[in-house]
């Protein structure tokens, strides 16, 4: 066997034992054999997984580069990152650290539910399942954590407490006959919050990946070689850009105003005609048919996108609008676009006026989520030849993305309202200070407060919605910088190819997606002629 066939028997090998020993990521990921499982949570399991990465690597040291195809280098640089990552959360002992079981649980838990609005004899199928397996995996998973991280552990404490509103979606799905199962769940994850917090922490910040980690993850993860100095420099720099176009575009609308109070007005006087979720559904038509008649990318076929209210034993689970795409290996490439219509709870008019306005840019959430954003890539992605490319998915691409998209609605005038102009900018200055943030904390320069005072001081964040960011950096490193540094990666490409080679808009973007959810140099280095 030559060495490109012996890399992908490599893969295949690797990736078939890892979705076995995972089966709630291979049962999203559209693997039926999987549904209704949760995995073990022991030791014994997680140095098993690290055994087969080290593994994984050694045998691929042994592979002559030059004997792989273009396609095979963007697999080999995919699962090498993938697999680094997590060798090193293995070493970092984060199994330790992170008492994240009951939201393992949980995900897999909405997982079904989201499926049971479809097919409901298969979730409940499921639910049953993993409700029987819940009081076991958190026994075990229990006492793996023996030193917490004082972040992760409070948001687990939040999750713990909020527990009794996923039960009672779960208990509104499935009716009387699992009430014991639901109470026997319930239990567990009290016992398993008292354990944890039970527990001594670990050193503060012990969550901060280090700086030659989050050097390394910049390089290999998004793909750039920029020093850490380099990128706060360009953060710092493209702050200062889009902070001062931000205060040009909000100028002619209250001098002295900042952007969060002039959007917040315009919102208070955003009143929607017709039902909101109507207007979600034209929104997104009107973008994607916008998208279409600009000849701005191809778009998939055979696909589905439904634009769905979130069921109301949902309603309290979700944000505004949240998208679900399809797994690679189901058959029916449907993703869902969820509406979340709070209003529907309110009486008085003025409250459920108050509560639509909190959707206030639809277009621009459309352009992010449908088409041509998260569901249009997703969907793309996953009908890649290469079998195992799917299960690649770098956010400075799919981030990277949405801003994209939702940069070329502006510039391709999809969207003549001014405020969506006004909306975008603040929301790339959000991203921008992200960068700053997640380097900061990472390399241990920010603690967590000073992370979260950082958005409260810059941008104008709630301390709740700042505390709520910061907890997601925290556990995510290398992610929340990736959102504007891959939007900046597309710029800079469309520069090349597309002003400078000639390249059609359509053409460019096409490229972009057809290799699936990589970094865009990579796709740069070896899939350009």
């Amino acid at each position: 066997m030559n060495d490109a066939k012996k890399f992908d028997a490599l893969l295949a090998g690797y990736f078939r034992q890892t979705l076995a020993a995972r089966p709630v990521w291979a049962n999203h990921l559209g693997m039926r054999a999987a549904e209704g499982q949760l995995g073990e949570p022991s030791l014994k399991a997680i140095r098993a997984d690290e055994k087969r990465r080290q593994q994984l690597l050694g045998d691929m040291d042994q592979l002559a580069p030059s004997a792989l195809s273009a396609e095979q280098h963007l697999d080999r640089l995919a699962v090498r990152a993938m697999v680094m990552a997590e060798c090193e959360d293995f070493d970092r002992g984060i199994h330790r650290l992170d008492p994240n079981a009951v939201d393992h649980v949980f995900g897999a838990l909405l997982h079904e539910l989201q499926r049971g609005e479809d097919e409901p004899t298969r979730a409940r199928r499921n639910v049953r399942a993993l409700l029987e397996q819940t009081p076991k995996h958190l026994r075990q998973a229990a006492r793996l954590v023996d030193r917490p991280e004082r972040v992760w552990r409070r948001v687990m404490d939040q999750t713990a407490t909020g527990a009794g509103a996923l039960f009672e979606a779960v208990s509104s799905f499935m009716g009387d006959d699992a009430r014991h199962l639901i109470a026997a769940a319930q239990k567990a994850v009290v016992q398993y919050h008292a354990q944890v917090m039970s527990r001594p922490l670990a050193a503060k910040n012990s969550f901060a990946l280090g700086a030659n980690r989050l050097q390394r993850r910049i390089h290999d993860e998004l793909g750039l070689d920029y020093t850490l100095g380099q990128v706060e420099a360009l953060a710092l720099s493209e702050a200062d850009r889009i902070g001062g176009l931000l205060f040009k575009a909000c100028a002619k609308y209250g001098q002295g105003q900042s952007a969060e109070s002039i959007i917040g007005k315009a919102r208070s006087e955003w009143v929607p005609e017709g039902d909101l979720l109507e207007v979600y559904r034209k929104e997104t038509n009107r973008v994607a048919s916008g998208f279409r008649k600009a000849k701005a990318v191809s778009f998939p076929k055979g696909d589905e996108l439904q634009v769905r209210l979130v069921p109301e034993f949902m309603r309290h689970l979700y944000p505004t609008a949240a998208y679900s795409s399809p797994g690679p290996f189901e058959k029916r490439q449907r993703g869902i676009f969820w509406v979340n219509d709070l209003s529907l709870a309110k009486s008085s008019a003025a409250e459920k006026l108050s509560e639509v306005q909190q959707h206030f840019g639809i277009s621009l959430t459309a352009a992010h989520e449908a088409y041509p954003g998260h569901h249009l890539q997703f969907v793309t992605a996953n009908g890649h030849a290469r079998k195992w490319r799917p299960l690649f998915a770098h956010a400075v691409f799919y981030e990277g993305w949405t801003l994209w998209c939702e940069q070329m609605m502006a510039d391709l005038k999809i969207d003549r309202s001014p405020w969506t102009a006004i909306i975008q900018l603040h929301d790339a200055l959000w991203r921008v200070h992200r960068i700053l943030v997640d380097l900061r904390l990472q390399t241990g320069r920010y603690t967590y407060e000073q992370g979260v005072k950082h958005l409260m001081s810059h941008l104008g964040f709630t301390k709740a919605r700042a505390e709520a960011d910061v907890n997601w950096y925290t556990s995510s490193p290398a992610v929340p910088m990736s959102y504007w540094l891959g939007r900046l990666e597309n710029a800079r490409l469309h520069k090349r190819l597309v002003e400078g080679r000639g390249w059609s808009l359509k053409r460019f973007n096409d490229w972009l997606l057809s290799h699936g959810t990589l970094p865009q140099s990579w796709l740069e280095k070896y899939m350009l002629d």
